[in-house]
Parts: C-alpha cells; sequence; structure tokens
C-alpha cells in the first residue's frame, strides 16, 4: 500500500471543515489521515456565528458580471481579478452542493430560494437561514466530518507556532507545535502538509463582532515561519453591532436587516446616511462605518441608532430570531424599539498570500478562509461572499494537496511531558492587553493619522519587550498565547497602514503627513 497523505488542519470552522471533507472526497484509492486540531468548539467560531449567508447568482436576472462587479467596487479595485471571477463563479454550485449534503435556506412561497441583500451588493443575491447561515452550515459539515473515517478531530488544541525545515524558497512546512489546554503539555504534530483555517484577529480591537477566540494564531504563526502576507492594512469594521456600554465581544446585528428595511439614525434621530453615499443605508461597509464614526464624533455619543420600525415587531421576529433574542436579552424589542449600534472590527480582508489554490509562500503550508489573503476581498470585503470563499477556495486546496510529495512516512507525534500552564494571570499581560486594543481602537481603526499609525507602532513596540522575556520564561497561560499572537498581527496591520499612502477600502488616511524616521522596531 502507497504511504497514506498526511494532513494537519489547524482549525475547526466552516474552510477547515470544508477542505478536511473535500480531500476525503478526493482520495480515491490513495489512503489519507487528515487531523483537525481544533482550540475550541466550532460552536463559537466566526463560522458557527455567522448570520447573513452565501453570496451567490441565482436569479437569471442577475449575473457574474454584476456579482464581480460590486466585489470589485467594494475591494476598491485592489481584488486579485482572476480569483473574483473563479469564487463567483462557483457560487451556484456550492449552493447546489449545500442543499445536497442536506442544508436548509429560505425560500419563496413559490419555492425559490428567497434572496437578500446586503451592502454593496446591487441585487439582492445573499442565500440564507433566517439570520443563522452560519449554524445551519456548520451542521451540515460536522455531520459530514463525524461520519468520515479518514478525519479525527483533535480537541483543545492551542498551536503556537509551525514546524519548517530548509531555507529561503525551499522552506517547508512539516507540522505544528500545539498546547494542550487541558493538560499545558506540547506536542508537535507532523504532516505532509498543514493546513492554517483559524480564523480572524478581532480581539485586537476594543469592540469586535468576533469571539474570544479570534487570536490571529494562523496569521501570526505564518508571518513567525517567514510565510508572505497581503492587504492586511484592510481591516474591516462591521457598521452595526448592538451597543452595550462593555468592550470585548458585542451582539452583531446583521446587515439583512437594512437590507430588509431598517434605518440608520443618528443621535438627533435623523436619517444619517441621507445624502452621504447613493446606497445610502446599504453603502459599502467603510462608508457605513466611518460615517457612523463621525456622527458619534460630533454628537459626542457613543453610538446611533437604527430603526427596525418599517420591518415591524412580527417580521423581524420571525426573519431574524437571533437577533430577536440577543435584542430581548438586553431589554430591546425590535419594531417597536430603536436599537443602540455602533461600528465594531468585524473582518480582517487580508492574510497569509496565498494563490488560487489556497497555497502559502512556505511549500507544504496552505491557508483558508478569514486568515488567508486570497485577494477576493481587496480593501474592503463585499458582505456576504467570505461564507462563498470558506467554501470555494478549500475544494481547489484539496485539489492541490494532492500534488504534495508524500514518499516518506510522517514521524508520529512528539510530546513534551509536564509542562503546566501557570494557574494564575502572569504579571502585566492584562494591563498589556488592554494597552494594545486601546492602541488599534484608537490608531488603526476607522479613521487614521500618520501621527498616530506611530504612535500605535510605539505601544507594540513597547509591549514586545515586556512580553518576550515572559514568553521564554515558559510561564504561560491562554492569555500570554493570545497576545503573543495578537502583537505580531498588530504589528503587520499597523506597518501595512503605514505603506498605505491613499485612503481606499476600509483604509482611511485622514490628512496624511510624512512619516518619522524608522520606528519599526523599538
Amino acid at each position: 500500500m502507497s504511504t497514506p497523505l498526511d494532513v494537519i488542519v489547524v482549525g475547526g470552522g466552516i474552510a477547515g471543515m470544508a477542505y478536511a471533507t473535500q480531500l476525503a472526497d478526493q482520495a480515491g484509492k490513495r489512503p489519507v489521515r487528515i487531523r483537525m486540531l481544533s482550540k475550541a468548539a466550532v460552536q463559537v467560531s466566526n463560522s458557527y456565528q455567522a448570520q447573513g449567508g452565501v453570496a451567490a447568482v441565482i436569479r437569471r436576472e442577475d449575473s457574474f458580471a454584476d456579482h464581480m462587479s460590486d466585489t470589485l467596487a467594494v475591494g476598491g479595485g485592489r481584488n486579485d481579478a482572476e480569483v473574483v471571477k473563479l469564487v463567483v463563479q462557483e457560487g451556484p454550485a456550492i449552493i447546489r452542493g449545500l442543499i445536497g449534503l442536506g442544508a436548509h435556506f429560505d425560500k419563496e412561497p413559490d419555492g425559490a430560494l428567497e434572496l437578500a441583500r446586503e451592502g454593496g451588493h446591487s441585487t439582492a443575491r445573499v442565500v440564507h437561514h433566517r439570520d443563522r447561515t452560519g449554524v445551519e452550515i456548520v451542521r451540515v459539515l460536522e455531520q459530514r466530518v463525524k461520519a468520515t473515517a479518514a478525519i479525527s478531530v483533535v480537541p483543545v488544541q492551542r498551536a503556537i507556532d509551525l514546524i519548517t525545515e530548509g531555507e529561503g524558497t525551499g522552506r517547508r512546512c512539516i507540522g505544528v507545535r500545539a498546547v494542550d489546554l487541558r493538560t499545558g503539555d506540547i506536542t508537535e504534530f507532523f504532516a505532509h502538509a498543514v493546513v492554517l483555517a483559524t480564523g480572524g484577529a478581532g480581539q485586537l480591537y476594543e469592540h469586535t463582532t468576533n469571539p474570544p477566540g479570534a487570536t490571529g494564531d494562523g496569521i501570526a504563526m505564518g508571518i513567525r515561519a517567514g510565510a508572505r502576507t497581503r492587504d492586511l492594512a484592510f481591516v474591516q469594521f462591521h457598521p452595526t453591532a448592538l451597543f452595550s456600554g462593555k468592550r470585548g465581544t458585542a451582539n452583531l446585528i446583521s446587515e439583512a436587516v437594512r437590507g430588509a428595511g431598517a434605518r440608520l439614525l443618528g443621535a438627533d434621530k435623523q436619517p444619517l446616511m441621507a445624502g452621504v453615499h447613493p446606497m445610502g443605508d446599504l453603502a459599502p461597509r467603510h462608508v457605513v462605518a466611518r460615517a457612523i464614526h463621525r456622527a458619534m464624533v460630533r454628537a459626542g455619543v457613543d453610538h446611533v441608532w437604527l430603526d427596525a420600525g418599517p420591518i415591524g415587531i412580527q417580521r423581524f421576529t420571525h426573519a431574524f430570531p437571533g437577533i430577536a433574542e440577543q435584542c430581548r436579552d438586553a431589554g430591546l424589542l425590535p419594531g417597536r424599539d430603536l436599537l443602540p449600534v455602533m461600528p465594531a472590527a468585524h473582518y480582517m480582508c487580508g492574510g497569509l498570500l496565498t494563490d488560487d489554490r489556497g497555497r502559502t509562500s512556505i511549500q507544504g503550508l496552505y491557508a483558508l478562509g478569514e486568515c488567508a489573503g486570497s485577494g477576493l476581498h481587496g480593501a474592503d470585503r463585499l458582505a456576504s461572499n467570505s461564507l462563498l470563499e470558506a467554501l470555494a477556495i478549500p475544494k481547489r486546496a484539496a485539489e492541490a494537496t494532492w500534488e504534495t510529495p508524500c514518499e516518506q512516512v510522517v514521524p508520529a507525534p512528539r510530546t513534551i511531558p509536564h509542562h503546566r500552564l501557570a494557574k494564575r494571570p502572569v504579571e502585566n499581560v492584562g494591563r498589556a492587553m488592554t494597552a494594545l486594543t486601546h492602541a488599534m481602537t484608537m490608531h488603526v481603526g476607522i479613521i487614521r493619522h500618520t501621527k498616530g499609525l506611530e504612535s500605535a507602532l510605539r505601544v507594540i513596540n513597547c509591549i514586545e519587550r515586556q512580553v518576550e522575556p515572559i514568553w521564554k520564561r515558559r510561564r504561560w497561560t491562554p492569555g500570554l498565547m493570545d497576545l503573543r499572537d495578537l502583537l505580531v498581527v498588530a504589528r503587520s496591520v499597523t506597518e501595512a497602514a503605514m505603506r498605505e499612502p491613499v485612503s481606499v477600502g476600509a483604509h482611511y488616511l485622514e490628512n496624511p503627513e510624512p512619516a518619522s524616521a524608522d520606528i519599526t522596531r523599538g
């Protein structure tokens, strides 16, 4: 029997599961072993929490050309046009495939798929399952993962570094070093190919729609290993997160709510987007988020309002049950009460540079989903293109993986026992995290200034000097691991923003000034 193709997938969300199941389906007569390392249950992932849906050309009056045009327009022309074309054309087949797996999407009375319209789209083309599309797609993919003998899930493994060999263009990824979050033991997992599907880094900011686990693990590991990056300056802020007065993860109010008729109001209860953009409340996200930010600054308030009155209480509850429940928990009844909303960090439009098959600049290393910079999104992501990408690129990545040399038998995992996680928070890690998220929010957020970017970099330099000796002493905690990765991503985002002299998409540089002398390293 031939040597099995051994693959490690880091991350258990939609992109990771789509890849693993596709790879197993393509196995044929050749054996394959797929291990999925997951630090948390998929139910706390961005994938599971995705509300909107999957953008796809379904109606006859729509076209691939229109979907591509919308994607390129929102992306400020910074997209890879060939990747945009490839992914957009996969949309209809992806929807058919999901339905074939048993996914249920909302339908019109005549049985046709019900399509929603979201920001940046010139027409309704978002296929959805109420406001819980991520839940539904996770359900069918998770069933497939559990039923596939070639796939095994290794839980509570926090990947901390890639294992590579060789130098320069000959560098190859041969495994992953991970910490067992239950025991603190370190295990080195080896494979012919490693796939990063770890999601984004929303926890870089004081307010985010991302879950606590969105700490940039995959991007940081790739950067430390020498992988090239793309478009990290472009961090998308969702315009409408439910304001609670607290920092951290905020509940998202889907753009589909505005697509259904809700309207944004300023502090004075007047229409906020009137005269700002021809698409009004459904303008691209960076336009709406910036308009809200400016309105909040002018009025000296910490939120604006979303009026769901045009939708009505009954229709809102039926169409958006998850959001309605979140609002009820906050003492609000959508359709009756105005909803306090604010922008919050939502999506990394860039990541580790990949081609249209998920291959990074390091041999044997793939990146998929939000941690990848495939070129699909450009300077800002068109709404609901993320789930489309997370289902389209993995299939091509799986096909490419079969080209991986695998004559050699992969070594068994190597565990370093008796390494325990620190029982108490380490020194000033909490304060350092607070300082980092504050600096990123103030200076590398919705509106940026040259001096502010330099200030953020000085904060990053200072925190790095604090963290390095703590890490070397191996007094590790989950919080320290998160801070270590977020620092790498913060530096990369900030430096990428400093290299963008012109405002485009999610990068808006107000009153550009010449940069000071090099301060990239403290």
